[in-house]
């Protein structure tokens, strides 16, 4: 009976641990360099919650626009601190070269969600977004290799990194602590990939962000935020593009705008942004729609 009572009760302690007893391990990175403000931000509000261990590997110096460029040559690795004093691994490379470094030199151990940023200025639209930002860089390289990823932006001002960060460290907690985040991270490409989030906070008065949407990546061309809409003859076949100015990055916090349909339009109009992006740029789910088209004859 003894036996059978202890038992009993040491399955009942199994069934009862609560998922918030969970502990998971989180690699942070950037692309502004390990000792810039947002990355220490950022940390500072991860290590809140003693339910993470914190791997921070970052580029020992600023990597901004090296969007997902890894190197083939060597580079150094360092010892470094972020601008509050924490340690962490210095690497003078990319900030995919980071996240590589940390998946496989097995100096580190393998984490279960990378963490990018937080960077200063935002990552909004496609051009900007997916070609050249090293802070999405490394969370698309994370998620090519099957951990999920969140890359993070603050609007260029005088930046209070304390909402974006307060956000990205919920979501990180939702992650740990429920099932639900990590099933719709599970890209459906038929690859062994994760699906990235790329959120961007606008720069406002403290409180003032309107709130969060789900929202596509605009499809703004350039940097300035603006889209190829004609072309003019300028001579003899010579052509120059015409742009539309329609997504130009502003941001105005006292908008009355509702329901932004893109990352440019929340960022203009006050609200935060979250973006789901394949890395591997497949149409995951709609993959099994296309099917028909192995039937074409070729030969």
């Amino acid at each position: 009976m003894l036996k059978h009572a202890l038992l009993a009760a040491c399955c009942l302690a199994v069934v009862t641990v609560p998922a918030s007893a969970q502990t998971i391990r989180v690699l942070v990175t950037n692309d502004d360099g390990i000792g810039a403000p947002g990355i220490a931000a950022l940390a500072d509000e991860l290590a809140q919650n003693p339910n993470l261990i914190i791997d921070i590997v970052a580029p020992a110096t600023n990597q901004s626009g090296t969007s997902d460029t890894f190197s083939t040559m060597p580079f150094g690795v360092a010892a470094g601190t972020t601008a509050s004093g924490t340690p962490g691994t210095a690497v003078s490379g990319t900030p995919a070269d980071s996240v590589l470094w940390a998946l496989f030199s097995g100096q580190v151990q393998a984490p279960d969600i990378v963490v990018s940023g937080i960077n200063f200025g935002q990552n909004i639209a496609r051009f900007v977004a997916e070609d050249t930002s090293g802070t999405v860089g490394a969370a698309l390289t994370a998620g090519r290799n099957g951990i999920p990823a969140v890359a993070v932006s603050a609007g260029i001002g005088p930046i209070d990194y304390g909402p974006a960060a307060r956000y990205v460290a919920n979501v990180v907690e939702d992650f740990r602590s429920r099932k639900r985040l990590g099933k719709k991270m599970i890209s459906k490409d038929g690859l062994d990939t994760r699906i990235v989030l790329n959120v961007n906070f606008p720069t406002c008065a403290t409180g003032a962000v309107r709130g969060v949407v789900v929202v596509p990546l605009a499809n703004s061309q350039n940097l300035l935020g603006q889209v190829v809409n004609g072309y003019t003859m300028t001579g003899p076949s010579q052509y120059q593009a015409t742009l539309s100015a329609d997504n130009a990055f502003t941001t105005d916090c006292t908008s009355t705008l509702e329901d932004p349909t893109t990352d440019v339009a929340a960022m203009n109009n006050g609200f935060a942004s979250v973006t789901p992006l394949n890395p591997t740029l497949t149409v995951d789910s709609k993959i099994r729609k296309f099917k028909f088209l192995a039937k074409f004859k070729f030969n």
